[in-house]
């Protein structure tokens, strides 16, 4: 016994348990980002500059790769179909949203995808998702036409290649008339959004051909600022049709419907906003709190994470059979915690990254037109994810060295030749393990197809003569950078850190599907600072705007 009558072993328990306590309390202040961000309040153009936007205050972490939550009971396959972990998706929408009402078809937004054929994944992935966002606020069924075969110029019907499924032969010569074509041969379009809808024909009238037609004029509309619908009779019913390609699109969505999607000024805005969400399986209290933010970033994050739940992003059968092994062929351990780094730069750099290339390098005290790199140094990624200053110090303030267990983390880029070079500049020490500073230690992993010879992250876009097919180019090679691309997609989306850029088709998707409905959250709370509406996986943006913007965007 000691002083007070409590034994030593009565208060070395008390101390444990007020640390743990302790410990909890400063997690959870971590996990909801401690003060509020007085930038909270600014709202961004659809053009984001760098500082629009206070970087995202919440996060949940992902353990692996795997979704072990899923796997004690759900098909493992299913952990390949989608860029989410599958137990975060809520499978009972396609029960629930079945649309049986007979005038399911008679509003219709009908995308033409093909004239974005030429355009890599992320680009042609963000174009659907903006459809799906317009096709959803405005009540329309999204279906999805592709040219037939003799007008499109990819001899097997799809700028993403050919799987062996898709062949009737066993000498892969002829495709089976009935394999979808064009971007429905990568995504499985669900019969909740386009609500079981068929090409419309007007009564056989109207072709590939004339929608094409058409969709030319209803595109110089939306390019003005309107919208253009044509009216025709299918069956016994008078229907309605927007027919539009990604450009026009995009053109509806900003001159148009943007204004619309944001306002909660008025009762019949907020009506409006709630329906909107329900029609992407949302229930009750999740449409509520959608209907009640104002917020600009807020309702993008919030429409994100409905998309995300909905599992409306969900991959063919064969392409998530054939990610999954060329996943499995990886380095990528699947079981454990990992970090992934996007570094895009190729044609990104004479384009939208240009101006935060040199942002970065007059912060380091370069003048206008002052001779530097053309890109932003894959150690100026590793400093913003893993900075010096965070390594624990020494009483005379010298940073001390730390023993921590080494970071997995898989790098993604266009250019892996020299992000190559840039990482062997970092001393390496047994096991061939990066020393990145004195409390930070990695082992990099690339794709499988980047470590072939010949290879470059590039050659994953669709084609790499980008306006014409190469002459050595085939439906075969198509489809295994497809795969590659596919698979690098989910990687960078299901890692526990993620460290990228927002210039990029890319780095806005991957964003995007890394956000996540916060059900804790209070739906007609006035602020945030408690529980915030949304979290997104811990993500660190190297440079440039610090929010991706609208999805699809």
């Amino acid at each position: 016994m000691i002083a007070n009558g409590y034994s030593r072993k009565q208060i070395i328990r008390f101390m444990v348990i007020t640390g743990l306590m302790f410990s909890a309390i400063l997690n959870i202040s971590m996990i909801t980002g401690g003060s509020k961000n007085d930038d909270d309040d600014m709202l961004m153009s659809i053009y984001m500059e760098q500082g629009d936007l206070p970087p995202p205050r919440s996060y949940i972490s992902i353990s692996s790769f795997l979704d072990f939550s899923w796997a004690s009971w759900g098909k493992d396959t299913t952990q390949f179909e989608t860029l989410l972990p599958p137990s975060e998706i809520d499978f009972t929408i396609d029960k629930r949203l079945t649309w049986g009402e007979p005038d399911k078809c008679d509003d219709i937004l009908l995308f033409m995808p093909y004239y974005k054929s030429q355009h890599g994944q992320g680009s042609q992935l963000n174009t659907y998702l903006m459809a799906a966002t317009l096709a959803t606020f405005t009540g329309k069924a999204l279906v999805v036409l592709e040219p037939p075969r003799n007008a499109n110029k990819y001899p097997s019907g799809s700028q993403f290649g050919c799987p062996v499924d898709a062949f009737e032969d066993e000498e892969y010569e002829h495709v089976k008339e009935d394999f979808p074509d064009g971007l429905l041969r990568l995504v499985k379009h669900p019969d909740w959004i386009s609500h079981g809808c068929a090409v419309p024909t007007c009564g056989g009238t109207h072709g590939y051909h004339k929608w094409e037609e058409l969709m030319r004029e209803a595109s110089q509309y939306s390019n003005l600022g309107q919208t253009k619908e044509f009216e025709c009779v299918e069956g016994k019913r008078n229907i309605k049709v927007i027919p539009l390609e990604g450009h026009g699109v995009i053109n509806l969505f900003k001159k148009v419907y943007k204004g619309q999607m944001l306002s909660r000024a008025t009762p019949a805005a907020k009506e409006n906003a709630y329906n909107w969400a329900t029609r992407l399986g949302a229930r009750h209290r999740d449409a509520t709190h959608f209907s009640n933010l104002t917020k600009e970033y807020q309702i993008w994050d919030y429409l994100t994470a409905l998309i995300n739940r909905s599992g409306l992003l969900r991959w063919q059968p064969w392409i998530a059979r054939d990610v999954a092994k060329y996943i499995r062929s990886s380095n990528l351990p699947l079981d454990v915690s990992y970090d992934a780094i996007h570094v895009r730069r190729g044609d990104k750099l004479i384009g939208e990254a240009k101006k935060d290339v040199n942002r970065y390098y007059k912060s380091l005290g370069f003048s206008a037109g002052e001779a530097h790199l053309n890109y932003v140094p894959f150690s100026h990624y590793i400093e913003q994810a893993w900075p010096r200053d965070s390594c624990p110090k020494k009483a005379n303030g010298a940073v001390k060295k730390t023993r921590r267990p080494k970071r997995i983390v898989y790098v993604a880029t266009d250019d892996p030749q020299k992000v190559h070079e840039e990482i062997a500049q970092y001393p390496v020490v047994k096991g061939g393990v990066s020393v990145l500073n004195e409390c930070t230690k990695a082992v990099f992993i690339f794709s499988p197809m980047t470590e072939e010879e010949g290879h470059s992250l590039r050659s994953f876009h669709i084609s790499p003569c980008r306006k014409k097919l190469c002459p050595e180019d085939n439906c075969f090679k198509r489809y295994d950078r497809n795969i590659a691309a596919i698979a690098d997609l989910m990687i960078l989306t299901k890692s526990a850190k993620f460290v990228g850029e927002f210039n990029s088709n890319w780095g806005r998707l991957i964003r995007n599907f890394r956000t996540v409905l916060n059900d804790n959250s209070n739906p007609y709370a006035e602020s945030d600072e408690d529980e915030p509406p949304v979290f997104v996986r811990d993500t660190v943006v190297a440079f440039g705007p610090n929010h991706p913007g609208p999805v699809g965007s």
